[in-house]
Order: C-alpha cells, then structure tokens, then sequence
C-alpha cells in the first residue's frame, strides 16, 4: 500500500514544502502468520522567494514534488522488499538448517548441493563438515608459516575436533597428506578462503586457495593434461573417498565468476584411501564449460526457496 503527502506554506519569505511516503505490505511466509511492516519516510525542503535558482513554474514545482515522492516510495519499498527477503531466508534457516547464507546470498555448495546433502542426516553431514573444516584450517596455516598443526593446537576449530572426536563415523584426521601433495604439485599462494559474491547472480561463497602454478617450478603438473602456469588459478581442497567432478568444477565456476583475474580452476583431492595420502589433482581451463550447469542450479534453488 502507497500513501503520500505534502504540504506548502509560506514563512518569513521562505517556501515550505514537505514530502512525504511510506508502504507497507503482507508477507505471509514471516513467522508470525500475515506479517505487515510498515515504512514511512519524510523531508521538509525550504526555498526562498528571491532565489532566482528556486522560481519555477507551477508546473515544474509539481513535477519536481512528484519526482521526489517516487523516489521517497521507493526508499520505502526497497526497505520492505529487504524484510520480506530476511524473513524469507529465517524461513528457510529454520526448516532447512543444512542451507547455508552469506549476509542474504545463498551459498554457492548449498545451490549445487542441498538436495544431495539432505540425503545425510544432519548428524553425519555435520561430522564430515567438521573434519572437512578442520583440514583446510591445517592447510591453511601450513600454506602461511610451513608448519603443520595438529588439530589439538589450533584452538578455533576445536568445537569441530569435539564433533570428529565423539562422531559415530569415527572419521580419521590423519589419513591424508597435503604436504607430501605439495612437494609434488608445488604452487605460489595469492591468496586464501576469500569470502566472494555475484550481486547479478545473487549467490556468494569462501575461495578456497587462489594461487599461481608457476613455469619455473612445475614439479608434476608439468604431467597434467591442459595445465596452464603462470595465471591466477583457484584450487579447491576435497578430503572425501572420491571425486565428483562435475560438482567440484560447478562450484569453482561459481567462485571464478567472482573474481575475474580467475583464469583456470582445478581441485586438489586429499584421498585416505590412496597410500600417498592424495590423488592426482584436476584442472579445467574452460570456465564456461560448467558455467551454465551452476546457473540452472541457481534458478531450481531460485525455484524452491524463493531467494
């Protein structure tokens, strides 16, 4: 609903005008059944008589207030289209608590893989995110100072380490090896776990490690097919059994439509069951190949949430 006002009057030779809008609106998805918030905004504008910058036809002055009221509705509007989205997203938080946000962004891993997630129970997927979380931290500091931390010594991942130690699904912490990894397939860090966002897209997320693959010191990527060096590339860390590729490469996709200095994207698989500890990583230098994949995610997501 749309309500607007204003009023002159004239004081000591000077021309008052006030302005004034306000909306409100249902949002029948709040939390309260038929929510209705209401904004209002307004301004006094004071012109003097004998500014010859201020005398204007009646018809200007009606158009100028007419302007200034559409664009006072739509502080208002916008305002309201801002709640109805957060109460949109406290909806779905409560009902799906799997599905993670960025300020009022979807995730990019939620877009692409909530139905996928929802087949675990929160228990387990909690679990594997925790030992998952708890690695990347370990990679993290090592890529920063070249030590390697044992989980017990890095106090801010230690509510994960509790979830891991006391899990049902017994998962095992040091049946990888990144550093062995990182002799083999050595790269120049530029940066890591960024928060990124796409305000066209309406999604955000963390990039994992973005780096350069360097010509002078190849080590074994020299043997990965399609390799490219001395680019920006984003490389993200998985510490499951196997890989699905598909997945892996939308979810970088996302991230490197984030950040166009992104030039090739690629996965680094940690993998217990391989005696190294790892599996030869992947690279893609074709962005655009899974590019249209994640979009058709977005929209389903889009489709089923609403945001």
């Amino acid at each position: 609903m749309l309500q607007m006002l204003f009023k002159k009057g004239e004081v000591m030779g000077k021309r008052t005008i006030e302005i004034a809008a306000s909306f409100t609106g249902t949002i029948s998805t709040g939390s309260y059944e038929n929510e209705k918030p209401y904004f209002a905004v307004k301004e006094t504008i004071e012109i003097l008589h004998d500014d010859p910058m201020t005398v204007w036809e009646t018809s200007s002055k009606d158009e100028m207030i007419e302007k200034r009221q559409q664009e006072l509705h739509s502080i208002c509007y916008n305002q309201f289209r801002r709640q109805e989205e957060a109460v949109n997203i406290e909806r779905i938080q409560k009902e799906y608590q799997n599905i993670r946000f960025y300020d009022t962004y979807p995730s990019v891993t939620s877009i692409i893989g909530w139905d996928k997630d929802f087949h675990i129970s929160q228990d387990e997927l909690s679990q594997h995110a925790s030992r998952g979380t708890i690695i990347d931290k370990q990679v993290e500091i090592y890529l920063n100072t070249g030590e390697w931390k044992e989980p017990k010594d890095i106090s801010e991942i230690y509510p994960d380490l509790v979830i891991v130690r006391n899990g049902t699904l017994n998962l095992e912490l040091d049946n990888v090896n990144f550093i062995a990894f990182f002799e083999k397939y050595p790269f120049k860090i530029i940066s890591q776990q960024t928060k990124v966002k796409n305000d066209e897209h309406k999604y955000a997320g963390r990039m994992e490690i973005k780096c350069i693959i360097e010509n002078s010191n190849k080590g074994e990527w020299a043997k990965i097919k399609g390799c490219l060096f001395d680019i920006p590339t984003l490389l993200d860390l998985k510490c499951t059994s196997s890989l699905d590729k598909t997945y892996v490469m939308k979810q970088n996709t996302a991230y490197a439509n984030c950040d166009e200095e992104i030039k090739q994207i690629g996965a680094i698989h940690l993998k217990k069951d391989n005696v190294c500890g790892y599996a030869k990583p992947i690279i893609e230098t074709d962005l655009d190949k899974y590019w249209s994949l994640f979009l058709r995610d977005r929209e389903n997501f889009t489709k089923r949430y609403g945001v």
